[in-house]
């Protein structure tokens, strides 16, 4: 993974796949993540600064919306817990 250090962009659209930034500063930016690699941001600042899904990535969030919709609330907020490091349950396990 190519990793980036103590950088500032500024108004540019960035694609965050294959990328760890390391104490960076995002300005008016939007960071595009498309599901094919991994990324990590730390000790990063974001001002003003947008996420937008594209391909696999997209294609996830639009999953996760149809099941929400469809009558799997709990599996979907049970997932985003997880993800907030809010609960140990397994989010495959929960209860529709």
């Amino acid at each position: 993974m190519q990793t980036i250090e103590n950088q500032t962009f500024t108004k540019k659209r960035i694609e965050i796949d294959g990328t760890q930034f390391q104490n960076c500063t995002f300005v008016e930016c939007l960071l595009v993540y498309k599901g094919t690699d991994g990324t990590a941001m730390n000790d990063c600042q974001l001002d003003n600064t947008g996420f937008a899904f594209e391909g696999n990535a997209a294609k996830t969030i639009e999953l996760l919306a149809a099941m929400y919709r469809g009558g799997f609330q709990e599996l979907v907020e049970a997932t985003i817990a997880s993800i907030r490091g809010e609960t140990d349950q397994d989010p495959g396990h929960a209860q529709a």
